[in-house]
């Protein structure tokens, strides 16, 4: 079981590639699997300039 801290830095690392092309956009969230079974959706809002990651979710096999 990965900590929050490494499922904010792999969603950090993955951020962007998911931003968004409209400026007024103010949240996001995404999904993505570690291998080799583990998926998470991660939320991000929007301050100023910057993305601050949220919070995440543990995506089971049954909501996939």
């Amino acid at each position: 079981m990965l900590k929050e801290e490494q499922i904010k830095m792999i969603a950090d690392t993955l951020l962007p590639g998911f931003l968004p092309k409209e400026p007024v956009e103010s949240e996001i969230s995404f999904h993505f699997t570690v291998p080799p079974n583990q998926t998470f959706k991660v939320w991000y809002q929007k301050k100023g300039q910057a993305w601050i990651f949220q919070k995440y979710q543990i995506i089971t096999a049954q909501e996939l």
